[in-house]
């Protein structure tokens, strides 16, 4: 009879030892699971409505099994994605047990109607596992409209992942000369480099969309050209086309040309950017870079998080040109080049941040690699506008006993700088006190019927930008008016 007890006691405890063994799960909080992957990008460009399936593997890699308290996608049923978890559909799942050393599918599928305006281009989603306190990511994305898409081929701790226009970037690689045109809107997911010796020429009405944190980047010897028109303008810009998102600085990250090339850009858009356009020379050894070149006519940048154009050593033209509402300065000219702006509207009223910068900004120095650089920046100003709601719209500032080489003509400069050299402040309007655009907190910036901008132009200048960036003719009255745009 005892014997038989002691049979019996030790089976009880075999069964639940081996019961309390078949139970036990990590429950360290620095125990998480592995992803076969850590994003699922479905890159087929539907043409009809369609769909795609991918699938990644979980893995447990500890010695005891591990349970995942929830796998949620976070669109729930409203996503584009769907999602199945060893076998079960859902959008949410609880207590998933995985064994040690063991591993469990999630298949996504995606469906796009591709000819749907109302889609974003880039659909994202992700689905979060929660793991004994620890949140992680498996990022989904898919196309969403009918596009030219670029995605990265180039990955560099270094730089922004990049692509080149055919594709994957190298040496080895021979020139290519690329055209966008409007058939088809062209997104770009990172950055898109036009490489040494490459040419991208973009025509009228071609639209232009970055998606976060995403840009153009002309490598030093490529070259752009721009070829919008009054009627067709090339747009540059993010691509979130919720309506929320229309006035949205910083979607995107910039316009970046180095030097090499001879780069143009006329009539084009460029908005809600970072940095609009970033011209500057490389200083990738201790060799001074020449200058860069670069003509911008007839263009608006607007709108952006940090600057409008930020340049330094550099060839710069800029006529008919826009450059307003930017959250830091909307114009910084840096140590050596030489920067022409002729009927220009340089106006920051921007709403979307505590700025204490000025608008037109003039240093003699420039931060290259670490190292501070001093030139002489040389700088022509004429017929055009420099204002905006702080104080002191237009700066210089020199350090180490430098210098400016300045001339402005014929212009309206809202400014705490001493204005009173006529050899380089010449007919200048300082400070008017007067309304000088129709609206410019709507974004209005033609003038008003009773600006003091009116019929102050030089004529000489006006003759030889005989149409403004309405395509309204300057030479019809007694003098053009200042800015980009004549008054009608």
């Amino acid at each position: 009879m005892k014997l038989k007890h002691v049979f019996l006691f030790f089976s009880i405890l075999v069964i639940l030892f081996s019961c309390r063994r078949d139970e036990d799960f990590i429950e360290d909080s620095s125990a998480k699971v592995n992803f076969s992957t850590d994003s699922i990008s479905f890159d087929t460009v539907f043409t009809t409505i369609g769909s795609a399936t991918h699938n990644f593997r979980i893995y447990n890699p500890h010695s005891d099994r591990i349970k995942i308290s929830s796998i949620r996608l976070n669109g729930g049923s409203s996503s584009n994605f769907r999602i199945n978890v060893d076998g079960q559909a859902g959008t949410s799942f609880n207590d998933i047990e995985i064994a040690s050393k063991d591993s469990a599918f999630v298949f996504v599928e995606v469906t796009v109607n591709p000819s749907d305006s109302s889609n974003p281009f880039v659909i994202e989603d992700f689905i979060e596992f929660n793991t004994n306190g620890n949140s992680q990511r498996v990022i989904l994305t898919a196309w969403g409209q009918n596009a030219i898409y670029y995605t990265p081929t180039t990955f560099n701790r270094n730089l922004p992942d990049f692509t080149c226009l055919t594709g994957p970037c190298g040496d080895d690689i021979p020139p290519v000369d690329v055209t966008w045109t409007d058939s088809l809107p062209i997104v770009v997911y990172g950055f898109i480099a036009v490489d040494t010796a490459d040419r991208l020429t973009i025509e009228a009405g071609t639209r232009v969309y970055f998606h976060n944190s995403g840009g153009m980047w002309v490598y030093k010897g490529g070259t752009l050209k721009v070829n919008g028109t009054k009627e067709s303008p090339v747009l540059f810009t993010g691509d979130r086309l919720e309506a929320q998102y229309a006035n949205i600085p910083g979607q995107w990250d910039r316009i970046w040309i180095n030097e090499g090339g001879v780069n143009e850009i006329n009539y084009a858009i460029i908005e809600n950017a970072f940095v609009g356009i970033q011209a500057e020379a490389l200083f990738l050894d201790a060799i001074e870079p020449p200058l860069g070149n670069l003509t911008i006519r007839n263009t608006i940048i607007n709108n952006c998080s940090g600057i409008g154009l930020l340049s330094a050593y550099f060839n710069f033209v800029g006529e008919n040109l826009v450059i307003t509402n930017c959250g830091e300065s909307n114009t910084i000219l840096q140590a050596k080049g030489n920067w022409r702006f002729d009927h220009s509207t340089i106006a920051n009223y921007s709403t979307f941040s505590s700025r204490e910068t000025p608008a037109f900004f003039v240093k003699n120095s420039y931060n290259a690699a670490g190292k501070l650089k001093i030139d002489t920046p040389l700088v022509s100003i004429r017929n055009s506008i420099i204002h905006g709601n702080e104080d002191s719209e237009f700066e210089i500032e020199i350090v180490n006993n430098g210098g400016v080489g300045i001339r402005v003509l014929n212009s309206i400069l809202k400014t705490e700088v001493n204005t009173s050299n006529a050899a380089i402040f010449s007919n200048v309007i300082k400070n008017p006190s007067g309304q000088i655009f129709n609206d410019a907190g709507a974004n209005d910036f033609e003038l008003f019927d009773m600006s003091v901008a009116k019929d102050q132009g030089d004529a000489t200048v006006g003759n030889a930008i005989r149409f403004d960036l309405n395509g309204e003719d300057r030479t019809l009255d007694s003098a053009p008016d200042m800015g980009a745009y004549e008054f009608k």
